[in-house]
């Protein structure tokens, strides 16, 4: 968390709260390990982008045809906001300064967030399941021999060389709403017997971002949007009723009870 609906809603409030700003400084938060960044140009733009689970951040220089492109992961909690230059979150760790003393920050409250300077998104992972569907099921089913899918769908879900963007929510979501298919059962099994998965893959994560995100602990939609319409839509995750399991990652998963008696299973706290 976040995931991919929620990197694609960050992505439109920077290039919302940056439009027609002339940006003039980058400043980090010296508590913070990650990567200094100085200012690549006097004056220069900010637009945004996501991919699965990744944004990418474009500074382009006013006077030229000339880009920077920061690479940035949001870890746990990771957003931005927009704020007076006086007035910068506590937790704002890489904020861009315009002109006119406004501060369009990166905020992460668990410090889990990341950002590098980079030529293209990261090789390691796969196409978006939304905006690259067809790049996304080919990728998977070229590479259905490869070990990766000798494990349970429940955990090759989480797999961001295959299903970039799909997180833990996401997942639980997708598997719930495949009620014939048992989430400890073999990945490559269930992909070969079972397309409607490529199909909730795309679909889930975009009903996910036209109700504003997964405002789900410490992830706040940036725009203020009621996170109410977000909860109705969940029916696994975080449901009391649900079976929930720490899966081999330390990952809480949660599933349909019924699966219990078959994996032989117990509900945990």
């Amino acid at each position: 968390m976040p995931e991919l609906a929620e990197l694609k809603l960050t992505a439109d409030y920077i290039n919302t709260s940056a439009k027609g700003l002339k940006f003039v400084n980058i400043i980090k938060n010296p508590s913070h390990k990650g990567l200094e960044i100085k200012k690549p140009f006097d004056h220069f733009t900010i637009t945004a982008k996501s991919r699965g689970k990744e944004l990418m951040i474009t500074l382009a220089d006013r006077d030229s045809n000339n880009t920077v492109k920061l690479l940035m992961t949001m870890g746990m909690s990771g957003t931005f906001s927009m704020h007076n230059f006086e007035k910068v979150p506590k937790h704002a760790h890489l904020s861009f300064i315009s002109t006119d003393g406004v501060s369009l920050s990166f905020v992460d409250v668990r410090r889990f967030g990341k950002w590098k300077i980079v030529e293209d998104w990261s090789p390691g992972r796969g196409p978006d399941p939304v905006s690259e569907f067809n790049e996304f099921k080919e990728n998977i089913l070229s590479n259905l021999d490869k070990t990766a899918f000798n494990h349970p769908i429940h955990l090759v879900l989480m797999n961001q060389q295959y299903f970039n963007g799909i997180g833990n929510y996401l997942r639980s979501e997708v598997l719930y709403r495949l009620p014939h298919i048992n989430p400890w059962d073999c990945a490559r099994d269930v992909i070969k017997n079972e397309d409607k998965i490529f199909i909730l893959c795309k679909e889930i994560p975009s009903v996910a971002y036209i109700l504003g995100g997964g405002q789900l602990k410490d992830w706040k939609n940036p725009m203020g949007v009621d996170a109410n319409d977000f909860r109705n839509f969940l029916r696994c995750y975080g449901n009391p009723n649900m079976g929930r399991f720490n899966d081999k990652n330390g990952r809480t998963f949660w599933y349909d009870p019924k699966w219990n008696v078959v994996n032989n299973l117990s509900k945990q706290a």
